[in-house]
């Protein structure tokens, strides 16, 4: 699976969906959106822009948490016009890297207070009409067929009913309202990562990343005084202190990183406070119905090895709006919606964790460590993350697709690098084009009339198909 190509496309046709016109018949459908993530903010967004009264219920971060974005989520920050998000990032750095007894500098990384990201994010989402309410979530339930939602706001007991639900929590929120939603899920080995935040001299920011015995740890430096050292390891049962005991826990930690002497050896620890959170990759088997859908974390999280955290995160809450758009529109269609929606959600997985895999593979120096050999060896049946694209034949099959901003039927080419199906390469329909050459053979100018796009997008288009030996 290539998922920058993929989800460029995807994000081209969401584009189409948000420049809708907005049409009246949407208005009085209401929906309410539990989370105000980059998820939750990016469906908010776009059900906003094309009719429905949406409102989004979060609390800030309680924590500090910090995260590095590579240049595709800013990308589309930018092309969406979240001004507001891309002004609350830091700077760009290359991220040094010691893995395996070797020393690399290769990815480049935006730092990130997720703290400061988020209510930039929010602050976006009102400005496109989405109504933010600061308010803690009590619990959810049904009323005459239509969601009930009752939350705290400033220790005052409120109600708001909607039509249409998105659970957008995060990891912790996987739906408990719904029947059996916490038992159909799938997760890796158990992992936690712990913090701890320093000051250091306004020096240089920079971000690291290094390998040792029973884990890895991310630093970063924001080159403004503030600084955090995230430990990732095990959180088997047992294998966790209780709370009382994670600062010692994480201190013990660091004196088996190696590289944690050079990292803190000007840092002063901001207090002997020190957070953890799960970070073991978790997939939901149940991610929607006729009146509800899971978001961001909650519907899908990897393993923060593999990066693009935040980019998968803006890519469901993109996926989710014509999803969402269909259930309510074209009910008819629930089936294929849901499904164009939880296959999304697999093959990103299933890639994301292949790739989490090949990374832990390449640190051999603790073959017999189990946090090492477990994470090695999972997710077992896993293929490549990127796989050669005639490893499997060509295969023309009917796939769920996004036009003109809702979930349809349509005939598309699935290749060993696109599991999923391709349907249109540069606007040219690929089944289509692949039925006139095999008809008439090769007359490019004759297709781009017929299909109404230009010569070059056919040529790029055959090729396409040729490299993959389709035709």
């Amino acid at each position: 699976m290539n998922n920058k190509r993929t989800e460029k496309r995807g994000g081209r046709q969401q584009k189409h969906l948000m420049d809708q016109t907005k049409e009246p018949m949407q208005k009085h459908k209401t929906v309410v959106v539990l989370g105000g993530g980059p998820a939750g903010v990016f469906t908010a967004c776009g059900l906003a822009d094309i009719g429905l009264s949406v409102t989004i219920i979060t609390r800030p971060r309680p924590y500090p948490a910090w995260e590095g974005m590579s240049e595709r989520p800013v990308t589309t920050l930018r092309h969406f016009g979240f001004t507001q998000a891309v002004a609350a990032l830091g700077p760009m750095v290359t991220r040094t890297a010691q893995w395996n007894g070797e020393t690399q500098a290769r990815n480049r990384e935006y730092i990130v207070d997720r703290q400061a990201f988020d209510r930039a994010l929010l602050r976006d989402a009102a400005a496109r009409g989405v109504t933010v309410m600061d308010g803690r979530v009590d619990r959810v339930g049904r009323g005459d067929q239509r969601w009930r939602v009752f939350w705290t706001q400033d220790g005052v007991a409120r109600q708001i009913d909607a039509d249409f639900l998105v659970e957008a929590r995060g990891r912790e929120a996987r739906g408990g309202y719904v029947k059996d939603a916490d038992k159909r899920h799938t997760a890796g080995p158990a992992t936690s990562a712990l913090l701890k935040s320093y000051t250091v001299p306004e020096e240089m920011p920079m971000t690291a990343v290094a390998a040792f015995e029973n884990g890895w740890a991310w630093h970063l430096r924001d080159g403004k005084g503030q600084a955090i050292l995230q430990i990732f390891t095990r959180s088997d049962k047992g294998h966790l202190p209780p709370k009382t005991g994670l600062p010692q826990f994480f201190d013990d930690l660091v004196t088996q990183l190696p590289e944690a002497a050079d990292w803190l050896k000007d840092a002063a620890p901001l207090s002997d406070r020190v957070s953890v959170r799960t970070a073991a990759a978790q997939k939901s088997h149940h991610t929607g119905g006729d009146d509800f859908l899971v978001v961001g974390d909650g519907a899908m999280a990897l393993d923060p090895l593999s990066g693009n955290g935040l980019f998968y995160a803006i890519g469901s809450g993109l996926a989710a709006v014509p999803v969402i758009n269909s259930l309510l529109k074209t009910p008819e269609n629930r089936d294929l919606a849901l499904h164009f929606y939880q296959e999304r959600l697999d093959v990103a997985f299933d890639g994301g964790c292949a790739m989490g895999r090949e990374f832990y593979a390449l640190e051999a120096r603790w073959p017999d460590n189990e946090f090492w050999a477990a994470r090695r060896a999972w997710p077992r049946d896993a293929g490549p993350s990127h796989p050669d694209p005639l490893s499997q034949p060509a295969r023309v099959m009917e796939k769920p697709v996004v036009r003109d901003g809702l979930i349809v039927a349509q005939k598309v080419i699935v290749t060993a690098d696109y599991p999923r199906g391709v349907w249109q390469l540069d606007g040219v329909p690929l089944v289509a084009l692949l039925e006139q050459i095999l008809k008439d053979g090769y007359d490019d100018g004759k297709y781009a009339a017929a299909l109404k796009v230009d010569v070059d997008q056919v040529i790029v288009a055959r090729k396409w198909l040729a490299a993959r030996q389709i035709m």
